[in-house]
């Protein structure tokens, strides 16, 4: 979470600097923008709550609502980089049966209680990265300190520069523009 917060402020901050105002966020025009909170409500009830076939039918689903966002919202200065990061997110959980795996020296710097049922299974949305799962570059590798700490991928990062583009974007435009950009 930090690390989301911590990217939307750089944003914010860098659209500041570009003389963009918070006021123009409002002008900019994403379709299908019902489909963020509904996937990552998706997103977050399925790691939280559901295990088996449940959980694979709703990080799915998640996943592909996120991408057909994305694609529908192309030509947004800032989405292919978004578009980016959810796709290499979703190849390495798909090839790690919807698992992310996460680095262990990482896990071990940011909670060492965790570790040993990480070992043995799963937590959340995470496996242990082994030789045995797959793309292993593309998966948790990063530790973010800053509090509340988390775990981030090389897809989180990506994403996270074209939400920077995104915000700082959207900072800038004038009234009416966004509508024009959207459609």
């Amino acid at each position: 979470m930090a690390f989301e917060i911590g990217v939307i402020l750089c944003g914010l901050i860098i659209g500041w600097v570009r003389k963009g105002s918070l006021w123009a966020l409002t002008e900019i025009r994403l379709k299908w923008l019902w489909v963020l909170p509904i996937s990552y409500l998706l997103q977050h009830i399925s790691i939280a709550y559901f295990s088996g076939v449940p959980y694979e039918v709703a990080i799915l689903l998640s996943y592909i609502s996120l991408i057909a966002f994305c694609l529908v919202n192309l030509k947004v200065p800032g989405v292919a980089w978004t578009l980016l990061g959810t796709c290499l997110n979703f190849l390495v959980m798909a090839v790690n049966h919807l698992r992310m795996p996460a680095y262990l020296p990482v896990v071990r710097a940011m909670d060492p209680k965790i570790v040993q049922p990480l070992m043995h299974g799963e937590i959340g949305k995470s496996i242990a990265m082994t030789s045995a799962t797959h793309l292993n570059f593309l998966g948790d590798i990063f530790y973010f300190e800053v509090q509340p700490a988390s775990l981030i991928s090389v897809g989180d990062i990506i994403f996270g520069i074209g939400l920077i583009i995104l915000i700082q974007h959207a900072m800038r435009l004038k009234r009416g523009e966004g509508a024009r950009e959207a459609a």
